[in-house]
């Protein structure tokens, strides 16, 4: 693939001769949130604007595990083809005798066939549907002032999810 892509650049310089080493992806994190029932605020410019609020959940990452501290909230913005933009602020909670506090923030997106998107937003039919079904991407941010922790605060994390009844 980065064959196609080099012919763009002109021979001599940095964009195509350089050698950069490609990303790779490695599972270090995986989490379970339940949520409250979605309250509307209504139909902005943009589209339906909802607000759930997180109840609770647990979380394991290669560093730490713990849980989701309650009070968490998603602001979702559907689009009329019902593809979904997300953006959440809550709190994780390490079990460590002395727990750390961990601030995520996620922005992302869920879009698939409009059949499939209109499933996820009735709890009885959101847990049948795959999580293949559709594409459920974010991006996440750490942060922390707990030194054990502080390497989150430097990393960056690409995340899918499945949404489920009561539970993301």
């Amino acid at each position: 693939m980065l064959g196609d892509l080099l012919p763009a650049f002109p021979t001599g310089s940095t964009a195509r001769d350089i050698t950069l080493p490609t990303p790779s992806l490695v599972l270090d994190f995986r989490m379970s949130v339940t949520l409250n029932p979605k309250i509307s605020v209504g139909k902005g410019i943009w589209g339906q604007r909802n607000w759930i609020s997180f109840t609770g959940g647990r979380w394991s990452a290669t560093w730490g595990q713990g849980t989701v501290v309650p009070g968490g909230q998603d602001s979702q913005l559907v689009l009329p083809d019902l593809s979904t933009h997300l953006e959440t602020n809550y709190l994780l909670q390490t079990t460590e005798d002395l727990p750390a506090y961990i601030a995520v923030q996620t922005r992302g997106w869920r879009t698939g066939p409009s059949d499939v998107l209109a499933k996820l937003f009735d709890p009885q039919q959101a847990d049948g549907v795959g999580a293949s079904e559709y594409c459920f991407r974010v991006t996440i941010q750490l942060e922390t002032g707990d030194e054990r922790h502080a390497h989150v605060n430097t990393g960056m994390w690409l995340g899918s999810g499945a949404r489920r009844g009561a539970e993301e």
